[in-house]
């Protein structure tokens, strides 16, 4: 999976797929928003993206690659 830089959350590098399937819901077919603050520990970050309506849809650990 190819990954691209979109920011950063304290001078740390916040990387999401270049595909934006992951932002879709499976539900609804409608957009999530980020979460970039879900899932932070010793072993990295993970970013959910969540339908208003239907709750979280995809985790995104943007670390994955590294592993």
């Amino acid at each position: 999976m190819e990954y691209e830089e979109v920011g950063s959350l304290d001078g740390v590098p916040v990387r999401l797929p270049t595909s934006d399937d992951y932002r879709t819901c499976s539900v609804c077919g409608g957009d999530c928003e980020p979460d970039i603050g879900f899932g932070f520990d010793e072993h990295g970050a993970r970013i959910a993206f969540t339908c208003p309506t239907h709750g979280v849809q995809r985790l995104v650990d943007q670390f994955e690659h590294l592993r």
